[in-house]
């Protein structure tokens, strides 16, 4: 029977490293922003919903402009729910149905970053977070998205707090140190799944 991990933090606290470290040991990694961007380009409902929602200038040439759109809704619940309400059960169908046709895995594991926030924890058999401290998590953003601290603040803000996150999970990832320091954790974290 395959064990499905759903893996969350906060943005910038390493999910991605977390994730190529698994793929790195075999491990299936279904990424829901992956699913995210190919809901976003391909479906012809979401991006009329967008637009009329939004305004016609996010879509252009048959395309939702991301970044715009990015920049509409951070720092502004009611957008941000909006965008939500359009794209969210359309992401979600795709991401089951991606689960559901992998076979011959013992450990699944699915990178969500909204995990806790867009209500996903009952599809996992357990959850994992990366977790940093907010000072590093900070600096990672303004660093690698050339934030302000406000920007990357609000950008922060726009998540549920990883001390909330650290609370419900049923497994931590400490990602202060290098990668081998998390390659270990990964590493302890499957055996205590798979045995």
């Amino acid at each position: 029977m395959t064990y499905f991990l759903g893996l969350t933090g906060g943005i910038a606290t390493g999910k991605s490293a977390a994730s190529t470290l698994f793929k790195t040991l075999g491990v299936p990694v279904i990424d829901a922003d992956q699913v995210a961007h190919q809901v976003m380009s391909e479906n012809q409902t979401v991006k009329e919903q967008i637009a009329t929602t939004f305004g016609d200038s996010l879509v252009i040439d048959g395309q939702v402009d991301r970044h715009k759109l990015g920049q509409l809704v951070f720092g502004q619940p009611t957008a941000l729910a909006q965008l939500n309400a359009i794209t969210a059960p359309v992401i979600r169908q795709a991401l089951i149905a991606q689960m559901a046709a992998i076979k011959q895995a013992s450990v699944v594991v699915v990178d969500i970053p909204l995990l806790y926030e867009q209500g996903y924890a009952e599809l996992f058999d357990g959850v994992a977070v990366v977790a940093v401290s907010h000072a590093t998590q900070l600096a990672r953003l303004m660093a690698r998205n050339q934030l302000t601290a406000e920007a990357a603040e609000l950008r922060i803000a726009s998540q549920l707090p990883l001390a909330e996150k650290r609370a419900q999970a049923d497994f931590i990832l400490e990602n202060e140190g290098s990668l081998a320091t998390l390659q270990t954790q990964i590493n302890s974290l499957l055996t205590k799944i798979t045995d």
